[in-house]
């Protein structure tokens, strides 16, 4: 909810300031681009924290899958096996549980698909480590994708979400945090065209000295069985 009211300009916390900002990919982009983009921006500041959605991300990395149509996507979408056989990508990574989740038709025409960033912790943290080398500036880098809900949360993440699930992130935030960056980024993205970047701007909160800003988190994607304040929980629910 904290999110949602971010979204609306009556934001609280950590979440107190959101603004979008403007971000154009095309196909000669690189993942280095999102970080010259914010540093150009000149609106950074200390311990702010970006928030991504995944599937810019993937464009950039080009984490794209081949032979995925408007017939075969339901298909894909709920049979690994299935998935396997009938698309290929471009490297030697196969495609994985994870990646039939967040299949996205990119262009179906061309039978073009795109799937989730290889590791999504690693991404945000080479965008943050970028900024800072560049501006001595720490910031938090969130990555989130739409998919959200009790099974594909956990499936995900391990823990259920609710509208967005953010699927990797630097070390400076407790998963609840991302979980609430990553709704307000939601609302925003569906209430603004062209704004594929949104910025939660701190200035003289508390937060801004939070600790492992703009740090590696751990490989992969995030991880609730990893996360100190979500361990407790799911301890308590078993």
């Amino acid at each position: 909810m904290k999110g949602i009211t971010a979204a609306l300009g009556k934001g609280t916390g950590i979440t107190k300031f959101v603004r979008p900002i403007s971000f154009k990919v095309n196909e000669n982009s690189k993942p280095s681009d999102i970080a010259d983009s914010l540093l150009t921006s000149n609106i950074l500041g200390e311990g702010d924290i970006v928030v991504i959605p995944s599937k810019v991300i993937a464009i950039l990395e080009k984490r794209f899958v081949y032979g995925l149509t408007m017939e075969n996507y339901r298909q894909c979408i709920n049979n690994l096996n299935f998935a396997r056989a009938n698309l290929t990508t471009p490297d030697s990574d196969p495609i994985s549980e994870k990646d039939v989740i967040g299949l996205d038709k990119l262009d179906p025409e061309k039978k073009i698909g795109l799937r989730y960033p290889k590791n999504p912790n690693l991404s945000c943290y080479e965008i943050a480590k970028r900024v800072k080398d560049a501006s001595g500036l720490k910031i938090d880098v969130v990555v989130s994708d739409s998919d959200a809900g009790g099974a594909k949360g956990v499936k995900l993440i391990g823990c259920p979400t609710i509208l967005v699930t953010p699927i990797g992130a630097t070390k400076g935030l407790r998963l609840f945090y991302c979980m609430r960056v990553a709704v307000a980024a939601e609302a925003i993205w569906n209430n603004v065209e062209n704004t594929p970047i949104v910025l939660a701007q701190l200035y003289h909160s508390v937060y801004k000295t939070r600790e492992g800003v703009g740090e590696f988190r751990y490989d992969g994607f995030l991880n609730a069985h990893k996360e100190p304040d979500i361990i407790s929980r799911l301890q308590d629910n078993s």
